[in-house]
């Protein structure tokens, strides 16, 4: 009996110790991945893209929330605390944000995935730009949403990586061969889809989709303006202006309230659609955004 009961315990002590080796194995194979965060989903796909098993990415925005409102949580800032990289976007509570984990993690590398694009101000198309209200706040943040742009970010993703952990750089520049052709399969894709709608006009409730309109040679027409609703006065404007290009659809983003652009559509006899620019399958997202244009500008006809 006692030999029995000695053989029992030296059974758990063996299970026990191998349970924790397991464990220390597993938080091994995990501490391996580069523990990235990001601003917005969007951030996210282009990251794991390009840094495949070597990344762990997390993102501070959630789905449907918006970043225009956003405020870390505690655990966030814990979370961050931990991270090796943080990829900005250039959206404006970046600014106090990054200030704050600066003091919590020294240690922690920023980098900008915005480098190198030329902004747009929002509200504008680029031959629009003035040189006396070129700001920084007034510069459109949604740059993901246009084939080129998400080429210079992935391009920057894949520098860095490669920079801080030059070890698996081939990796990192494969992954991005193979994204940027997929980038492209999706542009031309695209491209025949909204081909014959060239130059029409599509309404939104917030300014989103000008990098998108840009690319392929739409106008957006915003509801929302200067980031307040509109007044009875610009209602009107939009009303009148809606009818006589024979608007059906109004595009809505989930972060936002839609009584305004639901009170056009009724007076137009026309829907409001839902779009989310936030969508975490960006790729996925742009031709989706191009269907539902589709489907809207042949509505119009």
């Amino acid at each position: 009996m006692i030999k029995y009961l000695q053989f029992l315990i030296v059974l758990l002590i063996t299970l026990l110790l191998s349970s924790c080796n397991s464990q220390k194995s597993e938080q091994s194979v995990s501490s391996d991945k580069i523990y990235i965060f990001v601003s917005i989903p969007p951030q996210s796909a282009i990251v794991k893209r390009i840094g495949g098993e070597h990344v762990s990415v997390d993102i501070l925005v959630k789905p449907g929330a918006s970043p225009h409102t956003f405020e870390p949580t505690p655990t966030q800032m814990i979370d961050i605390g931990k991270a090796k990289i943080f990829f900005s976007i250039g959206l404006p509570f970046e600014k106090s944000l990054i200030d704050r984990i600066r003091k919590s993690n020294k240690q922690l590398v920023f980098t900008a995935m915005d480098k190198g694009i030329n902004k747009r101000e929002i509200g504008r198309h680029h031959h629009e730009h003035s040189e006396n209200t070129h700001s920084e706040d007034n510069l459109d943040p949604h740059i993901w949403l246009a084939p080129d742009n998400i080429r210079i970010m992935a391009r920057n993703t894949a520098e860095m990586l490669a920079k801080y952990d030059n070890a698996h750089a081939d990796d990192y520049r494969k992954n991005l061969i193979d994204f940027l052709l997929d980038v492209d399969s999706v542009d031309i894709k695209i491209s025949d889809i909204l081909a014959p709608f060239k130059g029409y006009h599509f309404y939104v409730f917030h300014p989103s989709f000008g990098y998108f309109a840009d690319a392929y040679g739409f106008h957006q027409e915003a509801v929302e303006i200067e980031g307040k609703s509109p007044s009875i006065k610009q209602l009107n404007e939009l009303v009148t202006k809606a009818k006589s290009e024979n608007v059906r659809i109004i595009f809505v983003q989930p972060q936002f309230d839609a009584k305004s652009a639901e009170s056009i559509a009724e007076i137009i006899d026309g829907a409001v659609i839902p779009l989310d620019p936030l969508k975490k399958d960006v790729l996925g997202n742009l031709e989706e955004i191009a269907n539902q244009l589709k489907k809207a500008f042949r509505s119009n006809l």
